[in-house]
């Protein structure tokens, strides 16, 4: 049986159906709803009860005291609607809104994606996952290394196991150490979220996403919580590459590109595996979408590009808070 559910001070609506929690469909709806382990034991989802009447799905660890039951409070990730609900509980709408956590993991998976790009999947605790926004990053601490920014490839909807994409890069201390000598097991240490790369949650308008190399990774991250906010949103992926076979999950782009009607990829070989330039790529971006004025875009490009890029989306009418530029020192 499906049943509404209905957030204050918001106002967001969604539908859970089944055995899910209230969290879980919560988050694959794309809402921002607050969480750290999604498993009952940190307290960070609690939201009360003003109307309806929930269903326990499991026991949890953390502990609501007899006066926050009284008044309704309980675990989003732990209970499920029985009627139609509804409650009060915190959403984070900006990347302000997210607090500072510094969190000890370890390396779950390391998997080529393609001959020169490694995915690093890093697994936090239990009872302590990393609350952050789509298309945000963190800075990863390994002894005996400087602190290195990477991006969030993975869904916020996971906050437990996070997923990092990262080119080799001769003679790159962290590049030598992720594809010669790291081991699954290792312990690391994540700080953030990091930066402002979100989706603005209240437009409506279709989206052009440009990715550089992988400048993928936090443009999946944005991709994946548009799709579970509006499946019917009018996307399209440009992802820029200069290295052969470099749109190294192209499956996963073709995979979305068959199931949404309304998701376009456009992978880009540049000069020298190419014909295109980042000149000509983007004039055809503003040729193809004018008027710019009626879209949202994204850039996940190096810092070296982002000025030319930007006067030319600027130059075409692009209104100035219609564009979000990734933290991208190099991709």
């Amino acid at each position: 049986m499906t049943h509404k559910i209905r957030i204050l001070p918001s106002g967001h609506e969604f539908a859970t159906e089944g055995r899910s929690s209230v969290l879980q469909a919560g988050l694959l709806e794309g809402l921002n709803l607050d969480h750290l382990c999604a498993t009952g034991s940190c307290g960070k989802c609690t939201a009360r009860l003003l109307e309806g009447e929930l269903q326990r799905l499991r026991p949890h660890d953390f502990r609501l005291n007899e006066a926050q039951k009284s008044a309704g409070w309980f675990l989003m990730c732990c209970h499920g609607a029985a009627s139609d609900l509804l409650i009060e509980a915190h959403e984070s709408g900006t990347a302000a809104d997210i607090p500072e956590q510094r969190i000890t993991g370890r390396v779950a998976r390391l998997q080529m994606l393609q001959d020169q790009v490694m995915q690093l999947s890093i697994r936090t605790p239990r009872s302590r996952g990393l609350q952050f926004l789509a298309g945000q990053g963190i800075t990863l601490h390994i002894d005996g290394m400087r602190p290195i920014h990477l991006p969030i490839a993975s869904c916020p909807c996971d906050a437990i196991q996070l997923r990092f994409h990262v080119r080799r890069r001769p003679g790159e201390p962290f590049s030598e150490l992720l594809f010669e000598r790291l081991k699954k097991g290792r312990e690391v240490v994540i700080s953030g979220p990091r930066g402002d790369f979100t989706l603005q949650e209240e437009s409506h308008r279709p989206i052009v996403f440009v990715a550089w190399e992988t400048g993928f990774a936090p443009v999946a991250s944005l991709i994946e919580h548009v799709i579970q906010k509006d499946a019917e949103r009018e996307i399209h992926l440009y992802w820029l590459s200069q290295y052969p076979q470099g749109h190294y999950q192209a499956n996963q782009c073709r995979a979305w590109e068959d199931a949404l009607e309304r998701f376009f990829f456009h992978p880009v070989d540049l000069r020298p595996v190419g014909e295109h330039t980042f000149a000509s790529t983007f004039r055809r971006i503003t040729d193809s979408h004018a008027p710019l004025a009626g879209w949202d875009l994204y850039l996940a490009i190096p810092v070296t590009e982002q000025y030319q890029a930007g006067r030319m989306l600027l130059d075409a009418g692009l209104p100035p808070e219609q564009m979000k530029v990734a933290l991208m020192p190099h991709a």
